[in-house]
Formats: structure tokens, C-alpha cells, sequence
């Protein structure tokens, strides 16, 4: 039998029913935040810290045009015809050259000749780029079929797809002789693709330029993050710890509550006037 608490007793805050209403409420809140903050947050806005990407002792770095200067002549100089600025949608002799050129090559040959290539070449010096293969890494956005006229080397359609450079502030779109798959939005994906030009299409704000590329196909890419324990740690492993640690100090505070109750009395209590009889 549970000995009875001394009339007008007030057990401390810590022990009360509120105080752990109090609590639990704090801890779901937490979560909460904690939930928002480390799993739905980086995929809202994707601006998580990626892990620094090594600079490329081997990039390529275009050389200004000098006249009469010897230079490397791609593709049999085809592409000196091609102009930038023009529309993306132009399938011109050119385009359909290099259409018929991938359709031929081996995805291995395009891996080995392929380089890294700063993304301000591409604008800058677009005529000292073009025909090189390119390693691209990028976000992907979307793709669609189209087309192509005279199916050059049996390639009936293309896959135009838009990406995103890991920042979001530069794009590319690339046209792909196979289907890239079913892909969510912002996947990290890899390619080898040839430059072909600086080109404009039209974006929901208007006019918009961008580098356009030929290759064969696309690969998702596992991405990493850059970050301390913290940031690594799922929104969904931070809850578990707050529901284990809310758990065991309720535990531990009635634990204590139980302790510290006084001592019920060993007998009855003898008044003054019971005493003088």
C-alpha cells in the first residue's frame, strides 16, 4: 500500500504532469525542425554542400585561333561550317554529320578522348571548343524525342535532354542518340558528349543560350556529400534520438519522483489532548 503524500504536499516541476507535457511537446517540435531542416530541406532547395570536386591536370584549355598557325582539325573540319547563336532546333549538314559519327563510334572511344572543360569556354570560345568530347556532370531536368531529318546513320530520333550544372546557375542541353530512362528531376547524371555549339531555344522567360552537345548516352552518377557527422545524419536518426532520450528521462523522472515522496508514518498520530488523557 502506497504511503499517503502530507496534506498541501507540491511535488517539484520536473515531476509534474505538465512538466512532461511540456516536454514531449519540445521534443516533437524538435523533431519536427529536425526533420525539415536535414531531409526535406536539401531536397527543396538542393543546395546541400557536394564534395569538392579535384581540379583536372589533364582538362582541356582552348588555344586562341592564330592564322596560318597550325591547329587540330576535328571531324574532318566539318564543323567549321557551324554557326553559334543560331537555334538549337537547325539540323543542318553538320548536325546530321556528327549524328551519323556517333551512330558509328564506340562509347568506349568517346570515354577516351573525352576532357574536362570549364563551363566559360563554351560562350567565350566556342569556335576554339567545338568538336571536342566533353566529360559532363550535371543535374538532370528533362528530355524529349525529336526527330531527325533523313535519319543520318539510322538514328531516326534524338533525345533532346536539359540539364543543370551542380550550382543551377548554367545549363546544357544535349542531344542523345539513346533513350536516357525514367529520371527524377535533379539526378546527378554523367556523359561523354561532343560540343557542337553555343545555340538559343526559347524558355519560359524568353530567349535562352546555351551549349549544345551530341553523344550517345547518359549514366546516373551516385552523388556525395561534403559535411560533418551532423550533416550526414538522416532527419529520421535524429528523431530516433529524441524519442529515446524523451523516453528515458520521463523513465528517470518518476523514478526519482518515487524516491524522493516522504515516508509515510510508522503509527497513528497522537494529538496534544490524546496525550494529556
Amino acid at each position: 500500500m502506497k504511503a499517503p503524500l502530507p496534506p498541501g504536499y507540491k511535488p517539484p516541476f520536473w515531476a509534474t504532469k505538465e512538466c512532461r507535457i511540456l516536454l514531449i511537446g519540445g521534443v516533437m517540435g524538435l523533431a519536427v525542425m529536425a526533420v525539415l531542416v536535414f531531409d526535406i530541406g536539401p531536397l527543396l532547395n538542393q543546395k546541400a554542400e557536394r564534395a569538392a570536386k579535384p581540379k583536372d591536370p589533364n582538362a582541356f584549355v582552348p588555344q586562341p585561333i592564330v592564322a596560318g598557325a597550325p591547329r587540330d582539325v576535328k571531324f574532318e573540319g566539318v564543323l567549321d561550317r557551324v554557326k553559334d547563336g543560331t537555334s538549337i532546333d537547325d539540323q543542318e549538314e553538320p548536325y546530321q554529320y556528327l549524328v551519323r559519327n556517333l551512330a558509328k563510334s564506340e562509347a568506349a572511344q568517346l570515354g577516351k578522348d573525352s576532357k574536362t572543360v570549364e563551363y566559360q569556354y563554351f560562350s567565350k570560345m566556342p569556335v576554339e571548343t567545338r568538336g571536342q568530347t566533353v566529360k559532363i556532370l550535371a543535374l538532370f531536368l528533362q528530355s524529349s524525342p525529336i526527330r531527325v531529318d533523313g535519319a543520318p546513320g539510322g538514328v531516326n530520333f534524338i533525345h533532346r535532354t536539359y540539364l543543370s550544372d551542380l550550382s543551377g546557375h548554367e545549363g546544357y542541353v544535349v542531344d542523345l542518340l539513346e533513350y536516357p530512362g525514367e529520371l527524377a528531376q535533379r539526378t546527378l547524371v554523367g556523359m561523354d558528349a561532343v560540343f557542337f555549339k553555343l545555340g538559343t531555344y526559347e524558355g519560359k522567360k524568353g530567349p535562352v543560350q546555351a551549349p549544345l552537345f551530341l553523344g550517345k548516352g547518359l549514366h546516373t552518377v551516385k552523388e556525395r556529400m561534403a559535411g560533418g557527422p551532423v550533416a550526414n545524419a538522416s532527419g529520421g536518426m535524429i528523431v530516433g534520438v529524441a524519442v529515446v532520450v524523451m523516453l528515458g528521462f520521463i523513465l528517470l523522472t518518476s523514478r526519482m519522483f518515487r524516491k524522493s515522496k516522504p515516508p509515510a508514518p510508522k503509527g497513528p498520530a497522537i494529538s496534544l489532548e490524546t496525550s494529556k488523557s
